[in-house]
């Protein structure tokens, strides 16, 4: 259930101070139970602010102001009142607004510290969740770190949305000679050789990823220092939580052993070639009569 109403709060808080009125001038006037009813009157404004509110609590002690009237005049001769009665009167009189004043400010207070812990509370959760999260990333990217730098044949980095590279590993270092402290932030299209990048071969790959889902080239890289490579680029678009692209990754796989391999089987097919040639030769040649 939602919180109660303005006016059905005001309405409890005068139930509730009439009730207690009746109560403490039957319990004082007819039974003599109490000798004085003024702490109950007290005591009912403060509950009925601190349960209802402020404005309430002023409202119940406006009503016990006038039952005050009433209830310690002459049972024989309204509105007149013995010293000590009216002694009592004016306590309530001057105590009953003092005690709604304090105990709202109180109930304000205590609503706002309600409220505070609250938020406090929510807070701490998401910087819980904040941290669980946190945790999970930093362990996926020491998984991709360690897989990454067992690929010894392999570069991968991360590309942010224009293509500047975000992070470096030292399989990257490896192949293509830069250190992360020199390339990071780099765009790169500096691994491009100047062919590729007159026919803008990085804009197009990244082009190419972001509306296809994946690119590829094959074809050659330059290192550090100018040298070059044979290799095989890939770049996957990346995408965050919420789905949004956050980058792209970028793998490039050297070829330069799987060339010098192909170059090794094809010398040696020539070779084997020749050899073959050479005996084919050899055979045919018809022998000298003695």
């Amino acid at each position: 259930l939602g919180r109660p109403s303005h006016w059905m709060r005001y309405l409890w808080a005068g139930v509730l101070t009439l009730l207690s009125t009746f109560v403490g001038a039957v319990l004082w006037r007819q039974l003599g139970a109490i000798a004085d009813p003024g702490i109950l009157l007290l005591f009912t404004v403060a509950a009925s602010t601190y349960l209802a509110g402020g404005m309430a609590g002023m409202l119940s002690a406006a009503i016990v102001l006038f039952c005050s009237f009433i209830l310690f005049s002459h049972p024989l001769y309204p509105f007149r009142y013995s010293e000590l009665e009216w002694r009592q009167m004016m306590v309530i009189v001057v105590a009953c607004p003092v005690i709604a004043l304090m105990v709202g400010s109180l109930k304000e207070q205590v609503d706002r510290l309600k409220v505070v812990t609250r938020e406090a509370q929510i807070l701490r959760e998401e910087i819980r969740r904040f941290e669980t999260v946190k945790e999970a990333q930093f362990l996926c990217e020491q998984r991709f770190r360690l897989m990454a730098d067992c690929m010894t044949d392999y570069a991968v980095c991360t590309l942010d949305s224009n293509g500047a590279v975000r992070n470096w590993n030292t399989g990257a270092e490896r192949l293509l000679g830069y250190s992360s402290a020199e390339i990071v932030g780099q765009s790169y299209s500096r691994f491009f050789i100047k062919e590729d990048l007159l026919a803008r071969h990085p804009e197009r790959l990244i082009d190419q990823a972001r509306f296809a889902g994946r690119a590829g080239q094959e074809g050659w890289r330059v290192r550090k220092g100018g040298g070059r490579l044979r290799t095989r680029s890939s770049i996957i678009p990346l995408k965050n939580s919420q789905g949004a692209p956050s980058g792209y990754l970028l793998v490039i796989h050297d070829l330069t052993r799987l060339e010098e391999a192909n170059l090794a089987t094809l010398k040696a097919q020539a070779e084997l070639e020749s050899i073959k040639n050479r005996l084919g030769s050899t055979g045919d040649t018809p022998d000298t009569p003695a």
